[in-house]
């Protein structure tokens, strides 16, 4: 991950657990204890894609620069696929 503000990096070391194209993508960072589920499903004309994550430090969980990154993450992808992108609340 590489934060758009800072151009920090924070290198990602996972393993892909499912890959159901089109609908899910589970994958996690054994070494944490971390899983992160995707799903992907048609909603208006676009996909809408749930993230659900386990085993997150309590340090992270509703961390305003964490969920500010993980956002840019995906407005990086909308750039890529030349798509808009839509941020929506966390809960």
């Amino acid at each position: 991950m590489v934060f758009d503000d800072t151009g920090a990096q924070n290198p990602n070391i996972g393993v892909l657990e499912v890959v159901d194209p089109p609908h899910t993508l589970v994958g996690g960072e054994p070494s944490l204890g971390f899983r992160s589920t995707q799903t992907f499903t048609e909603q208006n004309g676009g996909t809408l894609i749930t993230v659900v994550q386990e085993g997150l430090p309590a340090e992270i969980i509703g961390n305003p620069e964490v969920i500010a990154a993980f956002r840019s993450s995906y407005r990086k992808l909308g750039r890529v696929y030349g798509v808009d992108t839509e941020e929506r609340d966390c809960n």
